[in-house]
Formats: structure tokens, C-alpha cells, sequence
């Protein structure tokens, strides 16, 4: 039990979630775990993805089925900080970490 708390505790440690202010192209290329459909998957990413709402990076991971479905790409992203949404948001980008 000790044992299995300790690794979850590490892994929490050293897996960072990113945050919006932390995303640039010096990413791109660099490997993460991301949360697809409900299953934790590994990939890359491959590009940065920004409009004026906006900001995240777009992951190519190993395939996730989900029905019939399956998928290989995900765009994590983040909400800017805007005259209507002053806080901004982390959205899905906080559940991806740079391995």
C-alpha cells in the first residue's frame, strides 16, 4: 500500500500539468501524456495551436478506440484571459504533462 501511494506521489511530482502561459513552439516535438476519451495516452506534440480565444498544442498520440471511433490526434487547449472570461481558463490543458 505504502509502496503503491509512493509511486503515485512521484509521478504527480514530476509530471508538471502545463499551464497556457507555458505554451511556445520550443514544445513542439517534446513528449506528454494526455487525457483522451477518458484513457491516458502518450504522445507528441507536433504543432501550436492559437486564435484570439485560444491558445494550446495539438498532440499526436497512440490510437484510442472509442465505439467505432478511433482517434490519434487531440488539440489541448486553454481559454485566453478576454473582456468576458477576465480569469481565463486551463481547460483541457491542464490535463497534459510533459514526460
Amino acid at each position: 500500500m505504502f509502496i503503491t501511494r509512493l509511486v503515485v506521489y512521484l509521478s504527480i511530482i514530476n509530471n508538471k500539468e502545463m499551464k497556457s502561459t507555458e505554451v511556445n513552439k520550443n514544445l513542439i516535438g517534446k513528449k506528454v501524456t494526455c487525457v483522451n476519451t477518458g484513457a491516458e495516452v502518450v504522445g507528441v506534440i507536433v504543432d501550436i495551436y492559437e486564435d484570439e480565444e485560444f491558445i494550446g498544442v495539438k498532440i499526436e498520440h497512440e490510437p484510442v478506440q472509442w465505439g467505432e471511433d478511433v482517434y490519434t490526434t487531440l488539440f489541448s487547449r486553454a481559454r485566453k484571459p478576454s473582456p468576458f472570461f477576465p480569469q481565463g481558463s486551463e481547460g483541457n490543458l491542464k490535463y497534459t504533462k510533459l514526460i
